[in-house]
């Protein structure tokens, strides 16, 4: 698909959108060899069709296939990211706003009497509880984050402590039982229902929607220095029309160098003799040297790991649309 949108539509990256309209290509990953897809125009755009080979369409060839090296350039598609690949670095912190936390329900104890918990023991909490959902996540209130840019709080990390699954419900008072421990669960946790924060199986990677530009807000709980697979906390969110899945790129900072060598108009040289800076600075945009997949989505902010990279990411790096 990403090949056909390139040749057809001179722009690749339009495959989401031809698939869209195609319900009937379940996979767009897994088209086989004998399949027709044919490419028509209609008021909504461009759509493509397909029948499987061997179906009703005639005339088709069949085609038959030998194990052989296959070569794809490093500028190609990319393709869809199952989780299992990624999973092991993909962080469980969610991103809640201050009230959310405060209204969430809390751990009291558990059935031990003891000050920690672990794996497979019951524990005891209190709080509002929604009625649909019985799996939750243990968070602990971590960091404030803040824009870099305008100084807005986005929101306070939830660090993931581990899952919890309700057992008995009595009005406010509720009995879980933990799973995936990730470190002791201590009295005070929160529960934050798990549907809200559950990550996707699959990723199909794809360009935002509309130009970002951002800025990193923290990469890996707290380092100034990231690279290969680790993750970031960006400034921009649902609010700025991302979505699970979009690509962005990492782009260093400008440079600025003076121009000593051409001739500073009267008016420049004036501003200069005033003190009013130097007119002769060209600017010149930073690199863009790694890939970032968004892989959670909160109204002001995202995380996103670091698919490649080139250089050590840094946090006064910029995040822009590839």
């Amino acid at each position: 698909m990403w090949d056909i949108s390139g040749r057809f539509l001179e722009d690749p990256w339009l495959w989401p959108e031809v698939w869209e309209l195609n319900p009937q290509i379940e996979n767009p990953h897994l088209i086989y060899p004998g399949d027709v897809i044919a490419l028509v125009y209609s008021a909504d755009g461009p759509m493509l069709t397909l029948t499987r080979g061997g179906g009703e369409t005639s005339g088709l060839r069949t085609i038959r296939l030998s194990p052989q090296v296959r070569r794809q350039p490093m500028n190609g598609a990319v393709p869809a990211i199952p989780l299992d690949q990624i999973s092991s670095f993909l962080k469980g912190t969610i991103i809640v706003s201050e009230t959310e936390l405060e209204n969430a329900p809390y751990l009291l104890g558990n059935r031990s009497g003891t000050l920690l918990t672990d794996n497979n023991e019951e524990v005891f909490a209190k709080g509002i509880w929604d009625d649909d959902i019985n799996e939750y996540n243990i968070v602990r209130s971590g960091q404030i984050y803040t824009d870099p840019e305008t100084g807005e709080i986005v929101g306070l990390e939830g660090k993931h402590i581990g899952t919890a699954t309700i057992v008995k419900r009595e009005g406010n008072n509720a009995t879980l039982l933990t799973a995936n421990i990730e470190e002791e669960v201590r009295k005070g946790d929160r529960f934050i229902a798990s549907s809200g924060s559950r990550i996707d199986s699959n990723y199909f990677p794809r360009l935002p929607s509309s130009s970002i530009e951002g800025s990193i807000i923290d990469i890996s709980s707290g380092r100034t220095v990231g690279n290969l697979y680790d993750t970031i906390v960006i400034n921009r969110g649902s609010r700025n029309r991302l979505r699970v899945g979009n690509l962005l790129a990492l782009q260093k900072p400008d440079i600025e160098i003076e121009d000593d060598i051409g001739k500073a108009t009267l008016g420049q040289q004036v501003k200069q003799s005033l003190g009013f800076g130097n007119d002769n600075i060209e600017t010149f945009s930073g690199e863009k040297y790694a890939t970032v997949l968004i892989y959670r989505v909160f109204e002001g902010a995202s995380l996103g790991i670091i698919l490649s990279a080139e250089q050590a990411v840094r946090l006064e790096d910029r995040v822009v649309t590839p």
